[in-house]
């Protein structure tokens, strides 16, 4: 979607264009439009769409005004599944030493405080990178639930068994075995690993060219009973 001139609902603004950086939006798992306004921040929308806790967040949420701070609006708002709710902000370690960048830190945490919420700062030093940040990039294509086939799912589930498996030897058995198209195979593997339906090393290459890697792997978080009877 491109930005417009009046920001999404429930944006207080809209996000600037500040030399090359990177700006859009996206809808998330909540069916909400949410801005960036930096590829770090681009990086963290990326694990709070995936994160399995986090039930909705929304951009540019509120403006909050002190004394010390005429104005600061944080980056995000997140509700989490268990009823938390948090203030995220995305930032370089360098510009937390700057006395006007600690006065709007004292500022929202004292604020969140006061209602309950936890404020949450997130620097290069945190967020997604390397082959987590390519991995996510790569995997955000299949979240729609058009590639979800609960066939599969069992199936995969039947031939995991308590071990863990390469995928592309997986979803070769998987085709052999219900007789689908490969691509289609994948697509709902990757589709379960992006829901963490099932289990993978994040922190190595998942994809390559649309196909998986030789390393990558995959296994059950919990050994569901009765599903192969």
């Amino acid at each position: 979607m491109s930005l417009k001139r009046k920001p999404p609902a429930g944006n207080v603004r809209r996000v600037a264009a500040m030399g090359s950086n990177l700006r859009g939006t996206l809808t998330n798992k909540a069916g909400r439009i949410v801005q960036f306004e930096s590829f770090a921040e681009r990086s963290l929308l990326l694990r709070l769409e995936r994160d399995h806790t986090v039930r909705d967040y929304a951009s540019q949420p509120e403006t909050f005004h002190s004394e010390e701070v005429p104005r600061y609006t944080p980056d995000f708002l997140v509700w989490k599944q268990d009823g938390c709710v948090e203030i995220h902000e995305v930032t370089r370690t360098e510009r937390r030493k700057r006395a006007g960048h600690q006065a709007r830190e004292q500022l929202a945490s004292t604020i969140c405080q006061t209602r309950g919420w936890r404020y949450v700062v997130h620097t290069e030093t945190d967020l997604p990178q390397g082959y987590e940040l390519s991995n996510l990039l790569s995997l955000v294509r299949y979240r729609p639930s058009v590639y979800r086939v609960e066939q599969l799912e069992e199936t995969a589930i039947c031939l995991l068994g308590e071990r863990k498996m390469a995928l592309s030897v997986l979803t070769r058995e998987m085709v052999s075995q219900t007789g689908l198209p490969q691509p289609q195979v994948a697509a709902s593997l990757c589709h379960a690993l992006w829901h963490t339906y099932f289990m993978t090393n994040w922190q190595q290459p998942i994809l390559l060219q649309a196909s998986f890697t030789p390393q990558a792997q995959i296994w059950l978080a919990n050994i569901e009973n009765g599903v192969c009877s």
